[in-house]
């Protein structure tokens, strides 16, 4: 493990420490050993704090370019070799990820690409099923869920425009890990728009079916 990775498990570490009370995880044996793409829904800022501590290899995430120009943070993002996603230029982003993962390291993806502050899923791009089809790694759809009073939305102001996120604050972190998704390509494979877009909505409703079993089972 690189020292950059290792400090932002250190910080992230920090954060849950303070302000999550435990993290729950279901459906852990469903990872796969090698390289693989993490697929997840993107309710909160704090989504992902746990996933370093359930994956045990080093994930690229990707990550919206402007949090790459943050003081100190931005420069450890950078370091660690995070993935940066410029709006407009997204094939960039899926030919790091797809260099990544040929060299057998994994990705996460948050493919609705903002926040949605609810456990509603949103319509997500079609990268990560593009990534799968070319690289034949498997995608693994993870569901995140915190019940919503846990949850504090902080308003502020970056690059010239108002933003909004939402933190969490006390409270459990529920991630419910689905079983794989092996997408081989071929000759016959369809590769068009539309085929790429259909697997996408079905990836979607597969994590929002897990987010779904998880907020029921815990009476939320």
């Amino acid at each position: 493990m690189d020292l950059w990775y290792s400090v932002i498990k250190i910080v992230a570490k920090t954060y849950m420490t303070l302000f999550i009370d435990e993290v729950q995880v279901q459906g852990k044996e469903n990872l796969p050993a090698g390289p693989k793409i993490i697929v997840g829904n993107h309710p909160h800022v704090t989504d992902a704090l746990a996933l370093p501590f359930i994956v045990p290899e080093k994930i690229h995430f990707f990550i919206q370019h402007d949090t790459f120009t943050l003081p100190i943070v931005g420069k450890i993002l950078e370091w660690a070799d995070q993935i940066p996603v410029v709006i407009g230029q997204g094939q960039d982003a899926l030919e790091t990820a797809r260099q990544k993962l040929n060299m057998g390291h994994s990705v996460g993806i948050f493919p609705e690409g903002r926040m949605s502050g609810s456990k509603e899923v949103r319509r997500a791009g079609a990268g990560a099923a593009l990534l799968a089809l070319e690289t034949g790694v498997p995608l693994v759809p993870v569901g995140f869920y915190v019940p919503p009073k846990f949850i504090k939305e902080i308003k502020g102001h970056f690059h010239n425009r108002d933003t909004v996120g939402w933190w969490q604050f006390g409270g459990q972190t529920f991630v419910h890990i689905g079983e794989p998704w092996q997408l081989m390509i071929n000759e016959k494979t369809d590769r068009s728009y539309r085929y790429l877009r259909d697997l996408t909505d079905k990836l979607m409703n597969n994590i929002q079916d897990l987010v779904n079993q998880t907020a029921k089972s815990f009476n939320y």
